[in-house]
């Protein structure tokens, strides 16, 4: 389960990788806020067909990888 301050990554299509905070947690955990290093927050949903967090309304952009414990 998703937490606030846990550190996670984006993971762009080609490779790039950004690291991120979780900020907020909705949906029971299906929608997740994050800010990356420049302060932008960015939105993502878990995909059903796939499991993965990707960029909310855009399941085919980057996806979002858990890192494990709040920073």
């Amino acid at each position: 389960m998703p937490r606030v301050d846990a550190r996670a990554r984006i993971v762009h299509f080609g490779g790039g990788v950004e690291q991120v905070v979780v900020v907020a947690v909705r949906d029971e955990g299906r929608r997740l806020d994050v800010r990356d290093e420049a302060g932008q927050v960015l939105e993502f949903a878990l995909n059903p067909a796939t499991a993965r967090f990707v960029v909310a309304g855009d399941a085919r952009g980057p996806r979002l990888e858990l890192l494990g414990e709040p920073v």
